[in-house]
């Protein structure tokens, strides 16, 4: 069995089509990390998408570095899907990301744009929302970003943030390090401690949330908040 951790990154749609589907945002990059069943790393994925409507948005293009020069000649959406399923191959696998956005945007893009690839199907039916699989592991109902559970995980970010390979070779590192529950406990153990009920119900991180935020970077988000 394979693991393989996703990460996207999408344009927003200047304005919304209307009907009974709406796209509001296109993909424009995947970035993937193949793992073996021991969760080694095995193989990298990236390309970038050609959105059909529109240019790219400014506030995308700062975030993202994406530009419009990048997109270029790039593969179009069935394109770039057909390419990534037969990266992914006939292996039995499962699919992880942080947070759900992104088997959600795999799903009403293909929907919108009548995407038949069976690839959207095998994905939806094995993919793991690892964020919230994280916040588990640290026995919190608080989900936190991507950036605070490596800096949590003492690793430093590899390459730009906000871009999908480095995005998923980051969340890739962490996955494998959940996987072996004695190396987590010890390296997060310091984390868990800041989640641990010390005094009437409130913990460490409830009590002197700025100071935590401000040392070690992992003041936790609202559910409604997560990571692009």
């Amino acid at each position: 069995m394979n693991h393989i951790m996703i990460d996207l990154e999408m344009n927003k749609i200047e304005r919304r089509y209307n009907g009974d589907k709406k796209l509001s945002s296109e993909l424009i990059e995947i970035g993937a990390v193949k793992m073996d069943s021991k969760f080694d790393v095995i193989d990298q994925y990236q390309t970038y998408v050609m959105p059909s409507y529109g240019k790219m948005n400014s506030r995308i293009i700062k975030l993202t570095g994406i530009t419009d020069d990048k997109l270029e000649g790039a593969p179009d959406f069935f394109e770039a899907l057909d390419s990534f399923a037969s990266w992914i191959g006939n292996i039995k696998t499962v699919f992880y990301s942080w947070s759900m956005s992104d088997i959600h945007q795999f799903q009403v893009e293909a929907a919108f744009k009548g995407y038949k690839g069976k690839i959207i199907d095998r994905m939806s039916k094995n993919w793991v929302d690892f964020q919230l699989e994280y916040s588990k592991l640290l026995r919190i109902e608080k989900k936190i970003k991507l950036k605070q559970a490596v800096q949590a995980a003492d690793y430093e970010f590899t390459g730009a943030e906000h871009t999908a390979l480095s995005d998923a070779v980051n969340t890739a590192e962490i996955l494998r390090l959940s996987k072996n529950p004695e190396e987590f406990e010890k390296v997060m153990k310091p984390v868990l401690d800041l989640f641990r009920p010390v005094h009437e119900g409130s913990t460490l991180l409830d009590m002197c949330p700025e100071f935590f935020a401000n040392t070690l970077g992992i003041m936790p988000v609202t559910h409604e908040e997560h990571d692009n």
